[in-house]
Parts: C-alpha cells; structure tokens; sequence
C-alpha cells in the first residue's frame, strides 16, 4: 500500500521571518485549480487507499478538515469519507509529489507569497501562537470570512512580485504583441484575414480550382455579372502563391478543391472588383443604385455629437427597383427653365431678398 509522499520540510512551527525556510516549504507545493485540486485527492486518497496516518498527515492542510470528534481521533474509514465530500477551496496545499502520482505534470510550485496567503488561512505556522486543534473547529462566521477572503483575490493585501515573475509577465506580453503573434493574411478565396501562423500557402500552379471555377462561370450567367472571380488577385503572394485561411484549407484534398468552401468567393458571395465608372461615389448614390437596401436598427452607444453608433437585432436585405428611382428624383437643370420661385414667409412685413432666393427656393410649375 502506497502512502502519500510527505514533504519533510513542511513544519507547522517555522517563523515567518526565515524566508530560506518559507521558500523551500513553498517549492514542495503544486499550484493547481480547484478541480485538479480535487482529482489530485479523489486519485490519492479514494483510489490509493492510503493508510490513516498519511490521512491526518494530509488533514491540516486542507481548509475546513477536521481530525477529531468528541475529542478522540477518527478513524481511517470516517477520514477518507470525509476526504471524499471535500470541496478544496483555493487555501488547500497539494504536494509536488502528490499532483505527479495522480498525473499532472508540469505545474509551476508556489510563490512563497501564495504560500504564506495559504498558511496563514490555515494556521500552518505561526511564530506567537499555537495552532488550533481540530477539536476546537472555526465558528461559521470566521470560516465564511476566510473562505471568502482566500477565494476573493482583491480581498488579500497586494504583494511585491519577485523579480522572476515580473520577467516572465513581461516576456509573455512581448511574445503576444510583437509582429509574428499579430501579423495576418488575407485569404485568397474567401478574403478572410488569419494569423500568418494559420495560413497556408499554396502554389499556384500545384492547386487545382477547376471546380471554382466551374461555379463561377455558372455564376457570372445566372447573376449577369461578368467580373466574378474565384480569387482576389491583389491577394496573392508574389502574384503565384495562394494564401488559404484554415476553413478553405478543410475544402482542399491532394492539391484540389474537392467542394466549395461555404463562405468563398465563388459561392455567390462576391461580385468582383468594382468597375472604374463605379468608384468614387457617395454613400447617397451607391444607395440609388443598389439592386438590393438593408434595414437594420441602429442606436448610439454614448450621447451626442461624437457619440459611437451601433447595430443591434437582424438585418434584413430587401430587393430594390432602381427604375423607380427616375421619378422620385429631382428633375434636371434643363427642365426647369419655365420654373418661378416661390419663397412663403411668415409675415407679409418681412421683407423678401436675394439672399432668400438663394437659400430656400421652392420650385413649382408655371403653368
């Protein structure tokens, strides 16, 4: 029978000044969450059956456990029930030793800060007064109090991070920002941009699109739009690599698309590079000429004039009949040489000038 491995440094009596000692009793211990915490305990002490002495060995350093009742010791049967229904909270110590018997491999030990956080909830050292026995339990009140102290981490008084931790917090944020964590393409098919890492490039000449390119030639008939591509062009890598995001890339099987990819290009969902005679144009006239008008509800996030706008619920596309747009404008220039102006004003005292004439015109018939 296999007993739990006991760090020999774990001494319940060490001063908190020595901080050699607080530093090598903090390397014993594993930091786990709370559910490896509790497949570490459920593996060592339902599974191993370890003996009771390795169980009240294991009892003080577990928040809530108590060794005794009615002032006599329990028995190994009572103690590894009472193991079993265990909730660790984030106090509860786990040996290095421990979480590696029960197959957690590679966790980091604890700060001596975290460990001293967790000794302190449960009185594993002090240097002024001696530990409470298990048969003198905590009150309800003062177990609330310190689990909620140890499981709020703005509870607990900011501590000094060694110089170890801050290095690494540092290297981590580098690595997260610099050029080759940020850097992205843009899918050839579906115009997706991935991080360089997810891509994959593909040569032009080794990829097979044939069947691309059957669906757009289907497309270009069906729609009566001739500038359907099956690619963008300006997205290739020196004008003879593919660039394919991870969701094209499922589509493709020895060097060939096998199916279209649900959101490429060449299902439908582009229209090609605009022509010339459509560039430039305001948000007015792309809405005069578009074959199809979105609804949407629109609200601001922060009120007024700079105030950010946003979407909210679906959206919902409407066909639209650009022909009738020809009536409902204003008619040209040329049309209204029989036209007079007619300016209402307020009172009959005020009097009508040119600048009027210029401001607010209202246009009506002659005839």
């Amino acid at each position: 029978m296999t007993g739990l491995a006991v760090s020999p440094d774990e001494s319940v009596n060490a001063p908190r000044s020595d901080s050699q000692s607080i530093n090598r009793v903090a390397d014993t211990y594993s930091s786990l969450n709370l559910e490896e915490k509790r497949t570490v305990l459920h593996f060592l002490v339902v599974t191993r059956k370890v003996s009771v002495k390795v169980l009240q060995q294991c009892g003080p350093r577990h928040q809530h456990m108590s060794l005794r009742v009615g002032g006599k010791l329990k028995t190994a049967a009572v103690l590894r029930s009472d193991f079993e229904s265990h909730h660790c909270t984030n106090a509860c110590l786990l040996l290095e030793s421990e979480a590696i018997q029960a197959g957690i491999i590679g966790k980091r030990t604890l700060s001596p800060v975290e460990y001293q956080e967790c000794a302190l909830i449960l009185n594993l050292h002090s240097s002024t007064k001696k530990r409470k026995t298990p048969s003198q339990p905590e009150s309800p009140q003062k177990q609330a109090r310190t689990s909620t102290e140890c499981s709020s981490p703005g509870s607990v008084f900011p501590s000094i991070l060694p110089q170890s931790e801050k290095d690494q917090i540092i290297h981590e944020f580098r690595e997260s920002t610099n050029n080759k964590a940020l850097k992205r393409y843009e899918c050839s098919f579906c115009g997706k941009l991935e991080l360089a890492a997810d891509v994959k490039m593909r040569n032009i000449e080794e990829l097979d699109i044939s069947v691309l390119n059957r669906a757009v030639e289907s497309l270009r008939e069906s729609s009566h739009q001739p500038h359907i591509e099956a690619f963008k062009p300006s997205s290739l890598i020196d004008q003879s690599t593919y660039v394919l995001c991870h969701l094209c890339n499922l589509s493709v099987s020895y060097n060939k698309f096998q199916t279209i990819p649900l959101r490429s290009y060449a299902n439908g969902l582009w229209i090609g590079n605009i022509p010339d005679e459509l560039m430039g144009l305001t948000f007015l006239e792309e809405q005069c000429i578009a074959r199809a008008r979105a609804t949407k509800c629109m609200y601001k996030i922060k009120l007024g004039p700079d105030g950010q706008l946003a979407a909210r619920g679906n959206v919902c596309i409407l066909p639209q009949d650009t022909s009738s747009f020809v009536n409902a404008m204003p008619p040209p220039l040329f049309k209204l040489q029989d036209e007079i102006c007619v300016i209402l004003v307020g009172s009959p005292d005020t009097e009508v000038t040119h600048n009027m004439l210029q401001k607010t015109p209202l246009l009506v018939s002659s005839r």
